[in-house]
């Protein structure tokens, strides 16, 4: 473990040393995430088994392959991208009204939510209706418009000026109602790394100030789970709290019985399933994006991001997948290096996915989601490079 540890460290400095110091290089996240789940299992009071060498093993290959993957890549010379002018105007005046016009869909939907609700804890009801948990409630989540939302919002923060001030007010608004009337961790969370990704590349922040950011976020955290849950949360709670959703992903992933999908890359290409099953070519389902909960060695059901490819393919799937979302990810950190606006804001939309790798995979479950975002960025610039729709 000590031997794993110092890996870490090692692919850490080499990842801000070749990532000409910034921290938010794929490399840095990831070396520096595990570091941090390392501490605070030898820090925080548990009481969860030792990590056995599944884990310790599993969590090297992805850690290295991943990190050299990027570092590959980034230090290829890349041309810059011809879509070079700044966003098209018209089209995030699109994104804005309609971001906008749907936000009485949110509130409607809270309304419903608590009026119908039957556990007599307001932010329960919400985030079981959010979940699509409820019968008299549409999941909160199920609607293009949450993407033009936050996509809108990140254009918007990122051009941040003294005449669209008001709009970065009002989108900002609605997307932290999103994560407040679902009572939803990981909005408040995606929303926290945009920002503070973004000030930074602009030099408008640096490493002290996004620490005491992000202790404040952890205290947002423990106050949305106090309402949720109706408790009081103690000095011990917090800590079960972070053993929860930080600690226990390590040891529930000891729990996994390599290459045991039920059928060939059920959970890596869930996007294939998900198309032919709906489309009447296939007679299986897609897995379910929420995974099934397990009791031991706690209650659970986040594995970390290693999951669906250990879970289907065994430990040829983390290192082969950990060098697919290494050049992923770092070819387009290396674009938003080279001061391409389009790149940096995909890199924001893509950043929760990396970081969120200690609890879960997101990039590939969740592909889709990315893809649409990618375009709704692309399109405003499209629209600018060709001049279409401007007054000529």
């Amino acid at each position: 473990m000590i031997f794993v540890f110092l890996l870490f460290i090692s692919l850490l400095v080499l990842s801000f040393m070749c990532s000409k110091n910034n921290i938010f290089s794929p490399g840095v996240i990831t070396s520096g995430i595990w570091i941090i789940c390392f501490l605070l299992f030898w820090i925080l009071p548990h009481s969860l088994p030792p990590l056995r060498t599944q884990f310790l093993f599993s969590i090297s290959l992805w850690a290295t392959l991943l990190t050299v993957s990027a570092l590959l890549v980034q230090s290829l010379f890349i041309k810059k991208s011809l879509l070079q002018a700044e966003p098209s105007v018209f089209i995030r005046n699109i994104y804005f009204w309609l971001s906008v016009a749907t936000f009485p869909h949110l509130v409607l939907f809270a309304i419903e939510a608590i009026a119908t609700g039957t556990t007599g804890n307001w932010a329960m009801d919400l985030r079981m209706a959010a979940l699509g948990q409820t019968a008299n409630t549409d999941g909160a989540y199920a609607g293009f418009h949450l993407l033009i939302w936050q996509v809108a919002f990140i254009i918007e923060f990122f051009y941040f000026s003294r005449k669209n001030w008001w709009k970065v007010l009002i989108l900002g608004v609605i997307v932290l109602s999103l994560g407040m009337l679902t009572m939803a961790k990981i909005t408040f969370l995606n929303m926290f790394l945009w920002i503070v990704f973004i000030l930074y590349f602009k030099n408008k922040i640096n490493l002290k100030q996004i620490l005491i950011g992000g202790g404040a976020l952890f205290f947002v955290f423990v106050f949305l789970q106090v309402v949720r849950h109706n408790i009081e949360m103690d000095t011990e709670d917090k800590a079960g709290f972070l053993i929860m959703y930080v600690v226990g992903n390590m040891s529930s992933f000891d729990t996994l019985i390599p290459a045991s999908s039920q059928h060939w890359g059920e959970n890596v290409f869930r996007l294939y399933y998900s198309v032919m099953y709906r489309f009447g070519l296939s007679d299986i389902p897609p897995t379910d994006a929420i995974l099934p909960f397990i009791s031991e060695p706690l209650a659970t059901n986040t594995f970390s991001g290693m999951y669906p490819f250990f879970k289907d393919f065994g430990y040829w799937g983390v290192g082969i997948f950990a060098g697919v979302l290494g050049l992923i990810f770092g070819w387009i950190f290396r674009r938003a290096q080279q001061g391409d606006a389009m790149y940096i804001l995909i890199y924001t939309v893509l950043l929760p996915a990396i970081f969120m790798q200690y609890v879960a995979e997101q990039f590939f479950t969740n592909i889709t989601t990315y893809m649409y975002q990618m375009v709704l960025i692309g399109i405003p610039f499209v629209f600018s490079k060709y001049k279409l729709l401007q007054k000529k």
